[in-house]
């Protein structure tokens, strides 16, 4: 197989471990599936409605992460970080209460080596 097929053959087989064993939750916040890849999801101290990403052009790296939350995160400082790993700078906050996003770019993480994307949300 060439290399880009092994990505999208262990992408689809990631995704489908995800609907067979649900996504992890932590506290009462909760966060939906995502279509990216990862076992695990987890946020602290928001409620998060959706996580997209975005990849490199050739799709090896996630060159930004954008996590929608429901609850208000004004002033607040929203962090990422893969595989419990080093927390982000803080990401930039846009939007209105109820539809918030922040904006979590500058990022190479590799999509194969990323297994679990954790989010805080703090004062």
């Amino acid at each position: 197989m060439k290399g880009k097929t092994k990505k999208i053959v262990l992408a689809v087989a990631v995704i489908g471990a995800i609907a067979a064993g649900g996504v992890a939750f932590t506290d009462a916040n909760v966060v939906p599936d995502s279509m990216a890849g990862y076992k695990d999801t987890t946020v602290s101290g928001a409620t998060a409605t959706a996580v997209n990403y975005t990849l490199s052009s050739d799709g090896t790296n996630i060159d930004a992460v954008v996590v929608t939350f429901s609850t208000d995160i004004t002033g607040k400082h929203v962090r990422i970080a893969f595989n419990n790993g080093t927390l982000t700078s803080d990401c930039t906050i846009a939007g209105t209460v109820g539809s918030q996003t922040a904006t979590c770019s500058g990022l190479t993480q590799d999509t194969v080596a990323a297994t679990a994307l954790s989010v805080t949300v703090n004062d």
